[in-house]
């Protein structure tokens, strides 16, 4: 039985308060227990991970670009851009948070040898829906705690894998879920200090690269952010 270890980590961001703009870097590691199906207990994966949260204007919408990383045996590569608008109220010194999202991804897959005598590549797109549903609260003085639930609806609109096609008994569409708890501290005006710790299950990875009982990958990120 392999055990997972959940990550925490440190975001740093900022924000500038004057023109409602935000823009925060992000970057972290994840782990997954990758597939065994060549070579049991060969393939314990780390990768990594990051993100750019833009949020040009005063009101709440946010453009976010990700990437993914896999740099193992398997090698799979992701990156993804997404748009999304918050809806929220504050009710009682709570805030509560709903995000719907959308956007694209192209992953690409390599698999080197010896599963293959050439390195292969594969890209495959992806189309994405889905949201952020949170809630906030300050406790005392800057710190406050934010728990959020992410998830997104991924669909393959490509033939290139035959995995995900119904014809070959697979599915088009993956749902992927992705859990988060935040701790901010507010060091002033501008700056605010987060650490952050979640899990993802679910997507396209579950029926590739995981086994069966092995689907839970662990995340926590580090990082910066710059005032607009």
């Amino acid at each position: 039985m392999k055990t997972t270890v959940l990550i925490l980590s440190i975001v740093f961001s900022t924000a500038a308060p004057a023109l409602g703009r935000d823009l925060t870097l992000t970057g972290g590691a994840f782990y997954f227990n990758a597939t065994d199906y060549y070579y049991p207990n060969f393939y314990d994966e780390a990768g990594y991970r990051g993100e750019i949260d833009y949020k040009p204007w005063a009101n709440p919408s946010a453009f976010k670009l990700q990437f993914y990383g896999y740099p193992g045996d398997d090698n799979i590569f992701e990156t993804i851009v997404e748009y999304g608008y918050a809806f929220g109220i504050k009710p009682a010194g709570w805030e509560l948070s709903a995000m719907p999202t959308a956007g694209a991804a192209m992953a690409k897959f390599q698999y080197p040898a010896p599963y293959y005598p050439v390195v292969t590549h594969q890209y495959l797109p992806w189309l994405r829906s889905g949201g952020d549903v949170s809630v906030s609260r300050s406790v005392v003085g800057p710190v406050s705690l934010r728990g959020a639930y992410r998830f997104s609806v991924l669909y393959y609109f490509a033939d290139e894998y035959a995995a995900f096609l119904p014809e070959n008994g697979g599915s088009r569409a993956k749902l992927l879920h992705a859990p988060v708890g935040e701790l901010t501290v507010k060091v002033n005006d501008v700056w605010r200090l987060i650490g952050r710790g979640g899990c993802e299950w679910g997507g396209y990875y579950d029926d590739v690269f995981l086994p069966k009982e092995k689907k839970a990958r662990p995340y926590g990120e580090v990082g910066f952010g710059l005032p607009l």
